[in-house]
């Protein structure tokens, strides 16, 4: 069960850590082309160089920024519904799966609640049709199990 824990904390580790890396790379572009549109503009406002002085207008270099700004948005939806599809696929089968006998569903009840080892007594009790509740009981303790005989 570690292992299984492990392996998908790494895959959501390297998944968070490289979306996040992309995420940023895609924030510096969009900064950058939001400053050369501002320059295009400063271009042809203040220093009265041509329109296209900058391979291309100042309109078409926002409907270009537009354009990639639209684009780094959708990759980040994208990327954002991804990393949520691996963590709820890995929430999933953490989840314990319900037990059955005999086509009735099982629920375990154990007695003291916190005991993990030592022999128990089972005694299955039919609740309904369709359930059935298990009744562990502590009848030697995990201690008195390993003692040393000597």
């Amino acid at each position: 069960m570690y292992e299984m824990e492990k392996k998908w904390t790494t895959v959501e580790d390297t998944l968070r850590v490289r979306y996040i890396k992309i995420s940023k790379f895609f924030l510096v572009i969009a900064i950058l082309f939001i400053l050369w549109v501002i320059a295009v503009g400063l271009g042809i406002g203040m220093f009265e160089l041509k329109p296209d002085w900058a391979l291309v207008t100042l309109d078409g270099w926002m409907n270009i920024m537009a354009l990639v700004i639209g684009i780094f948005v959708l990759l980040d939806i994208i990327i954002y519904l991804h990393y949520s599809v691996v963590r709820k696929k890995r929430l999933e089968e953490e989840r314990p799966k319900p037990e059955f006998i005999d086509g009735k569903r099982l629920y375990i009840y154990t007695y003291p609640q916190p005991s993990t080892g030592g022999i128990f007594s089972k005694t299955h009790i039919e609740i309904d049709d369709h359930s059935i509740l298990r009744i562990r009981a502590l009848l030697i303790s995990p201690g008195e199990v390993w003692i040393k005989k000597e």
